[in-house]
């Protein structure tokens, strides 16, 4: 869960600075247009009301953004910590850095979780919560579907490289 928020995230903020901020019909990320889709996803999934969506949203939107901050910090020092020449300090200061970041995330969550209570009962958290899951998974399956990944087996596109243990990779043959 943590990792398919934390992809998200990573998604969001590489694109957020490439990406107007105005919903593109050309189907290129567009955060705003992210934003609103969510938005009504969560309303429309946690049954919140119009003012506690308006209560909510503010202090969810804080949140990520600090989130998408300490996970653009811990990129930086991925980066410059890591590599094909890295030595073992430099992997453990890397992997150290990552753990902090991701307790780092934790407390905030914990923190904002209050605020959330402020806002909502307990009820419509969890709602929100499971809401925000469902929307997470499925934005990753049509970025999947979008770039043609299909990971089930067997359903490989022809002229497309299968992976075998040993030896050379083998196409895929179409059944023509």
């Amino acid at each position: 869960m943590k990792q398919l928020i934390t992809i998200v995230c990573i998604l969001l903020t590489l694109s957020v600075s490439a990406q107007d901020r105005r919903p593109n019909p050309s189907g290129q990320f567009s955060p705003a247009e992210y934003a609103k889709q969510q938005r009504e996803f969560f309303t429309k999934n946690a049954e919140l009301t119009q003012e506690e969506a308006d209560a909510f949203f503010p202090i969810y939107n804080e949140l990520q953004q600090k989130k998408r901050e300490i996970n653009r910090q811990i990129r930086m020092t991925m980066r410059q910590e890591g590599g094909a020449e890295t030595s073992e300090e430099q992997s453990l200061k890397a992997i150290d850095a990552k753990a902090d970041a991701n307790i780092r995330i934790a407390e905030l969550e914990k923190e904002y979780l209050k605020k959330f209570k402020e806002v909502l009962p307990a009820s419509k958290i969890l709602k929100v919560q499971n809401a925000e899951e469902q929307f997470n998974s499925q934005i990753l399956k049509d970025i999947q579907q979008s770039r043609g990944h299909q990971f089930q087996q067997g359903q490989q596109r022809p002229g497309q490289m299968q992976p075998q243990r040993f030896g050379r990779p083998q196409q895929v043959r179409s059944g023509n």
